[in-house]
């Protein structure tokens, strides 16, 4: 069995990001905040528990999360 890689949960960063981009791909619902609040972070935490090959894509996956939201950042 090969071992799984612990590690702290999502930053709350990460989390707000990954909630925005849910929120905007589902069209940017309203009052349904905490839901897609608790799934971006549901999400995010099962990324990080995975075995190795999938964590490196789990990872590579929050970086270009995270050239997205800088791509968005820059455009407003």
């Amino acid at each position: 069995m090969t071992p799984r890689i612990l590690t702290p949960g999502p930053t709350e960063s990460e989390i707000q990001h990954a909630a925005f981009l849910l929120w905007e791909k589902q069209g940017r619902p309203a009052n349904r905040d905490l839901e897609i609040w608790l799934e971006a972070k549901e999400r995010l935490a099962h990324s990080l528990h995975l075995l190795p090959a999938d964590a490196q894509r789990a990872r590579n996956a929050r970086l270009q999360l995270r050239a997205e939201r800088d791509t968005l950042a820059g455009v407003r």
